[in-house]
Parts: C-alpha cells; sequence; structure tokens
C-alpha cells in the first residue's frame, strides 16, 4: 500500500518568563554647595534598559538609574542632586537560544541613603525581569492520499510573533505654575498607557505621563514646593504585519537621565518647559487557522505515526484601570503645620496574577511628603507607604493567564489632622495585557508498516460507551467510518452511548 502525505510549515510562538535577578547601583553624590549638609529631604530612583541582546545560553543588557536628592545644607539653603549611573549585566539560561527576542525590564525596588559633611550616598536595588519570545517551526499534516487510508482533521490556531513595535519619541509641554519660583528642584515623572490599537501596519498609541515638579519660591523667605499634572500624547507605531486582529503586549517608560528642563520665570508665574523622552515598545502577535490532521489510520496497514509538540501564545486581552490608594502615618517628632507638597512618588508591584477571573495586584506605593514646622521655622520631610491590593475582573479569564502591567502613580495628595496625623491618597493608573500559554501537537510524519491481520469475524456487535464518537469507533473497528455509517443507517449523531452498532464483513466462502 502506498501513501502520499501532505505537509504544511506550521510556525507558532510563545511568551516565556526565564526568571528575575536583582542589581545593587550605588552612588556618591557630592553637595553642589560649600555648606554642610543637613538633612535629606527626599531621594528618589528610576531604572531604564538601554539594550538587550539574546545569544547561545545567555542575555546580555544595560541600563541606567537615574538618582534625584532633594537636600537642607546647614544655612537652611535647598538643593537638588541629579545623577545617573549605567549598569550592564548577563543572564545566563540554557533555554535561550540566538534569534530569541529578549524583553528585558527593570524597575527600583528599594532606595537607601546616607549623608556625610559634603556628600550622601545614595543605593538603588533594581529588580530585573528576563523574558523571550520563542518561535517553533514545525511541519504538519494536513492531508494524504492512498487506498484505504482515512483521517480526521481539526482546526489548529496558532500565534505567530510578527515583530517589536518600537518607538522613541520627545513630547514637549509647558507647564504653568502660578507661584513666584525660584528655581526647580526635581521633576518625578511616571508614565501610563491609555490605550493600544491595532490597525493595518500600524498602532495607534494613547498615553502621558504623571508629572510632579519640585521646586523653591523666590521671595523674603524662601520655601520648597511641589506642583502636579497630567501631560498626554497620542503616537501612531508603524509594522508592517500588524492588522486589526493582532494582539499587542505594550510597555511605556521614560529615560529620566534624558529629560530636559527649561524654566521661564516671571513675578508671579513660571512655565516650565518640559522635553520628556519616551519609549513605547510593543510586541505584536498575529493568530492563524490551519485545518491538521490529527487522526490518521488505514485498514490495510499498520502506520508509523510521529508527532511534535510545541507551544503557542494565546491572547487574553487587556484591561485599564484607575484605583484609589491612602496611606496614614503620625509624627511622633513635631507638628506638621502645613503640607508644602509631596515629591519621590513610586510604586512597586510585588505580585499580580489571575485568581477566579479576577486580576490580583500587590505592591506599595509610596511619597514624600514635605511640611513646614513653625516652631523651628524649618522644612520637613515623612515617606508614607500606601500598600495596596486590587482585585477587578478581567471576564472571566482563567487562572492560567499571565498579567503583563504597566502602573503609573498620580493625584497624590497629603493632609494632616490635628497636627500630627497625615493622611495621604493617590491613584493608580493601572493598563495590563494577558496572555496565556498553550500545549499543541501536530502529526509531523507518518509512514507505512506491515499489513493487519485479517478480522476473521464475519458480524460484529459493538455497544457504543460514553462520549465516543463515530472516528474513534471506526478507528478501532478497523473500518471507515462512511461504511460504518452506511450499515448503520438509523443511528442518531451525535452518539450518546449505550448505542448498537453492527458491523458487517462480507467474506468468500470455500467448497
Amino acid at each position: 500500500m502506498a501513501i502520499e502525505p501532505n505537509y504544511e510549515r506550521v510556525v507558532s510562538s510563545e511568551r516565556k518568563k526565564l526568571g528575575v535577578t536583582q542589581a545593587v547601583i550605588e552612588c556618591r553624590l557630592p553637595a553642589n554647595d560649600s555648606n554642610e549638609i543637613a538633612k535629606i529631604l527626599c531621594a528618589n530612583a528610576k531604572s531604564f534598559i538601554l539594550s538587550s541582546e539574546a545569544s547561545d545560553g545567555e542575555i546580555n543588557f544595560s541600563g541606567n538609574v537615574n538618582f534625584q536628592v532633594i537636600y537642607e545644607s546647614v544655612g537652611a539653603d535647598v538643593n537638588g542632586l541629579d545623577y545617573t549611573a549605567d549598569f550592564k549585566d548577563k543572564f545566563l539560561n540554557g533555554e535561550i537560544a540566538s534569534g530569541m527576542v529578549p524583553i528585558v525590564t527593570s524597575s527600583v525596588v528599594d532606595v537607601n541613603t546616607s549623608k556625610n559633611a559634603q556628600d550622601i550616598k545614595v543605593v538603588a536595588i533594581v529588580e530585573i525581569c528576563v523574558e523571550v519570545i520563542k518561535t517553533t517551526e514545525v511541519n504538519a499534516l494536513t492531508g494524504a492520499t492512498g487506498n484505504n487510508v482515512f483521517f480526521n482533521t481539526d482546526t489548529l490556531k496558532t500565534s505567530n510573533f510578527v515583530g517589536v513595535l518600537s518607538n522613541k519619541f520627545d513630547s514637549t509641554y509647558d507647564i504653568e505654575i502660578k507661584d513666584n519660583v525660584e528655581r526647580v528642584l526635581e521633576v518625578t515623572c511616571s508614565p501610563y498607557i491609555e490605550s493600544v490599537v491595532p490597525q493595518n501596519q500600524f498602532a495607534k498609541v494613547v498615553g502621558g505621563a504623571n508629572i510632579d515638579i519640585c521646586y523653591v519660591t523666590s521671595g523674603e523667605q524662601s520655601m520648597l514646593r511641589t506642583h502636579q499634572t497630567k501631560v498626554t500624547f497620542q503616537e501612531e507605531v508603524a509594522l508592517e504585519n500588524l492588522t486589526e486582529l493582532s494582539c499587542i503586549q505594550s510597555s511605556l517608560n521614560i529615560n529620566n537621565s534624558l529629560i530636559k528642563i527649561t524654566t521661564n520665570i516671571d513675578s508671579e508665574y513660571a512655565i516650565v518647559n518640559l522635553n520628556l523622552p519616551y519609549e513605547y515598545l510593543g510586541y505584536a502577535f498575529n493568530e492563524n487557522e490551519i485545518e491538521v490532521v490529527d487522526d490518521i489510520f488505514s485498514t490495510e496497514n499498520f502506520l508509523k505515526v510521529n508527532t511534535t509538540g510545541f507551544n503557542t501564545l494565546v491572547c487574553g486581552g487587556h484591561l485599564n484601570l484607575e484605583n484609589k490608594v491612602t496611606g496614614n502615618v503620625e509624627s511622633e517628632d513635631r507638628t506638621m503645620d502645613e503640607v508644602l507638597g509631596t515629591c519621590c512618588n513610586t510604586v512597586t508591584l510585588a505580585t499580580s496574577f489571575i485568581d477566579n477571573g479576577n486580576l490580583i495586584l500587590e505592591g506599595v506605593a509610596s511619597t514624600t511628603v514635605l511640611y513646614f514646622n513653625k516652631e523651628s521655622n524649618n522644612t520637613y520631610s515623612m515617606v508614607v507607604e500606601m500598600p495596596f491590593s486590587i482585585s477587578e475582573s478581567t471576564n472571566d479569564l482563567s487562572d492560567s493567564f499571565v498579567p503583563v502591567v504597566n502602573l503609573s502613580l498620580g493625584e497624590v495628595s497629603a493632609k494632616v489632622k490635628r497636627g500630627k496625623d497625615l493622611d495621604v491618597s493617590a491613584t493608580l493608573f493601572v493598563y495590563a495585557d494577558f496572555y496565556n500559554t498553550q500545549a499543541e501537537a501536530v502529526i509531523s510524519e507518518v509512514g507505512v508498516m506491515e499489513e493487519k491481520p485479517e478480522n476473521e469475524s464475519v458480524l460484529t456487535i459493538y455497544v457504543v460507551k460514553p462520549n465516543e464518537t463515530i472516528w474513534e469507533i471506526a478507528k478501532q473497528l478497523n473500518i471507515s467510518p462512511d461504511s460504518l455509517l452506511e450499515q448503520n443507517p438509523d443511528v442518531q449523531l451525535p452518539l450518546i452511548g449505550g448505542e448498537k452498532l453492527i458491523v458487517y464483513r462480507q467474506k468468500e466462502a470455500l467448497f
């Protein structure tokens, strides 16, 4: 017996998390005046991945950490320090192969400071998450021709990685502060994604940043103040193979070391011109469908059937939400007569997962509250942490789906109660994409083996088991599915179990 199989090439991609590593980045920031440093009011650090490359067994990556510190000297002058430290490292893993697409993200999970008379030591712990996009190509049996060869087909759905939507762009904003600004000390930016809409060969990305500007006022008594605002952008990011049905997993970052600030000061207001260097990355997948043979047999010969397994990505859509977070702290040292503002806003995501169809986000948002004490005629600060646990419906996604989360912190406000109780609230802006990894297998090779022994039985009565199909019974009885139905014209489909099927095999009688 001859058999002619037909094969087609199937391309499938998956996104896989390989692990998390940490780096400790530290630097010493010298005071920018000759006065001795009296106290640190605020310290902040933001990390940014500059590049990543996969080779066999490893991913090499580089990035930077931008440190910002506000301090007060012994002479009561308030100053700001800004410094960027570069880092590079490698992540080793035997699964990594050249040609894989690396996804390396980083976040600062802790910042510590210490001071002496003339400089400030800042230490940041950076958490780095390493993922890859792996693409597999396999041959899949899609049909076959040959005498007494029968096969069953099914629709195979796979996701194919089609490229990275990468766009580095600058957006410029003029922010008006109605105050007698003397100089700007620090600008904290927390980027957010509002929507990502795929189109043919491009995606429309809408987002922006929550901005917190810390400045010093002019006049007889200079004061430390902050100003908050929210800015937006809209960009079109091109990718040749993108369609309206593509699945995109997005991230948005700002390289804080490249932020450009100019200030135009008038007697009653100031215009702060901000140039923000955004980087948008979108990992795009297209879903494909192909009819493949999922089972095959011959009534004449045994067949050798080889299968190949692989994983494919399943897109779960995205979710956009806002959630209030709050925190409270009590001052044991002094009265907080006036809140001057908030600065060094950060948010750290500890864990994210799907539980019973709900997205669970847990972490800590924090801010530094600046306040004034009249008795000492001085400015002080206090760090307020706002732990959060968010549960939001995901339209019944299964627990196996993985969230890719972008977080931004904004709309931070602080109020004093009874002079020593401080209540803080803020808004978390959440944009999450979801994906799952599904195991698939295809028949990748089929060949003819020895002949089957002839069934000596003339008549077979078969009692259908629950959930059995005509195909399964025909294969078991070594008869074509059409012949089985022809010999049992009264059978009702689908089978429910308990039916009796009759198979008659014509035999020649020898005398």
